[in-house]
């Protein structure tokens, strides 16, 4: 019998296969009550997406989306049946092919982290989960504003230079999504997206970009508590009601009602003012990179899959 195996660009008849691999490396892509899998299904048409296949069965698949002038690289996985036989390497030598530099969040398994800084990217610092209520945390006085996902990603770009556009159209699919901004006074300082948590009760922000120059622990502190009210947008402003613009942050009991998800690089000044409201790291992972100037982890709490 000829056993087929290799490389090749995945498609979107391979998003099953892409999913069961993620399952079996204990990280789910699939959305619970959602068909088919939105996160693959978006990395497709963004980026490049390659699978590992052996005898006609996908055994494993890498993904990589361009964020300003590098190459972000999203998922890098293997069947943990197939391990040990260089399909990590091989699949991340593919999606980073030609690309002049790159990005990657990974877990600290010791088999992980040498197949990247073989690759030239050098781990630089961790991000950290964390997960509680907001309810002890102090009020920032700022305001915040509900608004559509491109005008959330105009004012990335106008903080940054970097167009994110695709990645804030994904997040503002996301179940009880509201892209949101962050005022002091009238102007916009920082911009993000609070969802509802995958598969299970509470609120997770997955992106805040926050302007240079602004106080990056009161805008995420603000936003965290937006977050944990159940989004910025108040009931009035989800029906385009009076108020539709939030104020500086819900009360402590809209605050408590839902336990909060964020990820926090270990370098963000508003890591000390969490911990100490009673946020629990519950996981880490460690940024990589070719270069230390990409991002700035007091300007960022990100998407641990798309930055």
């Amino acid at each position: 019998m000829t056993t087929r195996q290799g490389l090749r660009p995945a498609t979107t008849d391979d998003v099953p296969a892409i999913a069961r691999v993620a399952a079996a490396c204990d990280e789910p892509i699939e959305t619970p009550g959602v068909p088919g899998s939105p996160y693959a299904e978006h990395l497709l048409a963004r980026g490049t997406v390659v699978v590992a296949e052996s005898d006609g069965v996908v055994v494993g698949y890498g993904a990589a989306v361009p964020i300003g002038g590098w190459r972000h690289v999203t998922d890098l996985f293997v069947h943990p049946a197939a391990r040990g036989h260089g399909w990590g390497r091989a699949l991340l030598a593919s999606v980073l092919q030609g690309a002049p530099a790159a990005t990657t969040f990974a877990s600290d398994d010791p088999r992980a982290l040498p197949v990247y800084v073989r690759a030239g990217l050098r781990a630089l610092w961790p991000i950290l989960y964390l997960e509680g209520r907001a309810v002890r945390l102090p009020d920032p006085g700022l305001r915040i504003l509900p608004v559509a996902a491109p005008e959330a990603a105009a004012a990335e770009q106008g903080f940054s230079g970097v167009d994110r556009s695709a990645d804030h159209a994904y997040w503002g699919t996301r179940r009880e999504a509201t892209s949101f901004l962050v005022l002091d006074g009238e102007t916009p300082v920082a911009a993000g997206c609070a969802v509802h948590r995958r598969g299970r009760p509470g609120r997770w922000l997955p992106h805040l970009a926050i302007a240079p120059g602004a106080d990056a622990t009161a805008v995420a502190v603000a936003a965290v508590h937006a977050t944990a009210a159940g989004g910025p947008a108040s009931p009035a402003a989800a029906t385009g009601g009076a108020g539709a613009e939030a104020g500086a942050r819900p009360d402590a009991r809209g605050s408590s009602a839902h336990a909060t998800s964020v990820c926090v690089p270990g370098p963000h000044p508003a890591l000390p003012m969490l911990l100490d409201a009673g946020f629990k790291v519950v996981d880490r992972d460690i940024f990589l990179a070719t270069s230390p100037a990409f991002v700035d982890p007091e300007r960022l709490l990100p998407d641990p899959s798309l930055l």
